[in-house]
């Protein structure tokens, strides 16, 4: 969503759906703690239900972030584990953090620790050629164990290497099982499906398996 859903694209969204929660552009830790918050973080009250998206992976800024965020109104602080660009890489966030599923508890637990709003991921079912569902199904029980109630799974794989992030939403295959078998091993949590939905029939039949879905 970098480069898209900023301030002036989430006003016309809403104005197409009174209900749908929409998100903002990735925000990383780095660029509000040492950058322009009224930039990076204004937006009009039309605009609610609306959701903070943080990039970063040091417990203690997210923790930061997710108050500045919460001051600020938003309703929902959510951390990107699903982002696979290189440049996102080598800040050690996006994609990459689904490898190292105890530090993203980490990170949930320091942000539910410091602000009374929803704290969400949103995800891969794996990253590169790891396609089993252990991997993912692993990833989901630990961060959930840390107090993350709300996980919006893209059906996709991430591959970090050789594929553009453009690539990296239409190249690997989208598994839309692993994400239902997600919310069948899981079913306290609520399971949002994301990847590769077009229409209002794909819409009710991914409805009738999960608990929602992000286009």
């Amino acid at each position: 969503m970098i480069d898209w859903t900023d301030k002036h694209c989430r006003y016309f969204h809403r104005l197409l759906t009174s209900g749908t929660r929409l998100y903002t552009e990735m925000v990383t830790t780095g660029a509000l703690l040492h950058g322009d918050e009224r930039r990076h973080l204004r937006h009009d009250q039309l605009e609610h239900p609306v959701a903070l998206q943080l990039g970063g992976s040091e417990p203690a800024d997210l923790a930061r972030c997710a108050q500045i965020g919460a001051r600020w109104g938003y309703d929902e602080i959510n951390l990107n584990c699903g982002c696979p660009s290189e440049r996102v890489q080598r800040g050690a966030f996006g994609a990459c953090l689904m490898a190292e599923p105890r530090l993203v508890a980490d990170g949930v637990k320091a942000m539910l620790d410091a602000v009374d709003v929803p704290v969400t991921v949103k995800h891969r079912i794996g990253i590169d050629r790891e396609e089993s569902y252990g991997f993912v199904r692993d990833f989901v029980g630990m961060v959930s164990d840390a107090g993350c109630r709300v996980f919006i799974v893209h059906a996709r794989n991430a591959w970090l290497k050789g594929l553009s992030p453009k690539e990296n939403r239409e190249i690997p295959p989208l598994r839309y099982e692993l994400v239902y078998q997600l919310k069948r091993d899981f079913p306290q949590l609520t399971i949002v499906l994301n990847g590769g939905v077009t229409s209002d029939e794909q819409i009710e039949q991914h409805l009738r398996q999960v608990d929602g879905v992000m286009l």
